[in-house]
């Protein structure tokens, strides 16, 4: 078992594992941990925890987002030794996550994240109105059923560019196709989105 994966608590509670800052580049601390050296495993994990955790709650919207982040991390850790670093090593970890959604149980991929920790709030402004709180909410899960009622590779490039901020080449890199492709399915994304959250458009 991977020496991160010790205790699975909110992600914004402060974790009694959470390792200090490091520099190093990723793919020497895949070399240290294949020589041996496991606790550096923590370091990999403090490192990506976030982006996977928001990688996995966008593409699933799902209620147990937090356990699909524990197990990329731990397939993570059990196929470490198949990176040939033919690719950077985030590259490698958004493809080795990426697929891990897309076989989550359907019957788990489906079911809202409760209290939104996809970051909706980008695309649904804050409002600090205690009688408006409702309102946004539900403003919230209609745009994140929209999303997920998107076609995979078309969810994938919405969240990686509207969500995370990547540039197509960063994106092509990490699902695999051209830029030209990435710009499509991005373009095709964003309308259907549009189409389906119209009725929304005056709270927007």
């Amino acid at each position: 078992m991977p020496p991160l994966l010790c205790q699975k608590e909110h992600v914004n509670k402060e974790r009694i594992c959470t390792p200090q800052p490091d520099s190093h580049p990723d793919e020497e601390l895949v070399r240290k941990v294949l020589t041996g050296h496991r606790e550096d495993f923590a370091l990999l994990y403090e490192r990506y925890y976030h982006k996977v955790f928001r990688l996995a709650a966008g593409m699933t919207g799902s209620s147990t987002a937090e356990d699909l982040t524990q197990e990329i991390f731990l397939r993570l850790f059990q196929k470490l030794g198949q990176f040939a670093g033919q690719s950077r090593f985030s590259t490698w970890l958004y493809r080795l996550a990426v697929n891990h959604c897309l076989n989550a149980r359907p019957q788990t991929a489906m079911k809202l994240v409760p209290d939104s920790e996809v970051e909706l709030s980008q695309v649904v402004a804050p409002n600090s109105r205690p009688e408006d709180r409702l309102q946004e909410r539900e403003m919230q899960e209609q745009v994140q059923r929209a999303l997920l009622s998107l076609q995979p590779k078309l969810r994938l490039v919405v969240i990686l560019k509207d969500m995370e901020g990547l540039n197509y080449d960063e994106i092509a890199e990490r699902v695999g196709c051209s830029p030209g492709t990435v710009a499509s399915r991005l373009n095709r994304g964003r309308s259907l989105l549009a189409e389906k959250l119209r009725h929304l458009r005056g709270n927007l």
